[in-house]
């Protein structure tokens, strides 16, 4: 009997992996369909550092400090 299923994925380092349901040992045709524009990760970029510079102001460097703390007070008896 002859089966056909449709699933989309992503290409990792040259390979494409099949779905789990599908048995070892079972021959398959496999037809690729793509679109050819390449995803231009400087966009992707972009977008990131758009989206971090949308964000209000949460604070100064003020804000986030605190005074140095070394701990207990230590006296030596020298």
């Amino acid at each position: 009997m002859q089966q056909h299923i449709e699933f989309e994925t992503t290409t990792f380092q040259h390979t494409v992996r099949i779905p789990d349901t599908i048995p070892d040992g079972v021959s398959v045709r496999i037809v690729l369909s793509f679109d050819d524009t390449p995803i231009n990760q400087a966009r992707d970029n972009d977008h990131w550092k758009n989206l971090l510079g949308t964000m209000p102001n949460v604070g100064n460097d003020d804000d986030f400090t605190r005074p140095i703390d070394y701990g207990r007070e230590q006296t030596w008896d020298i």
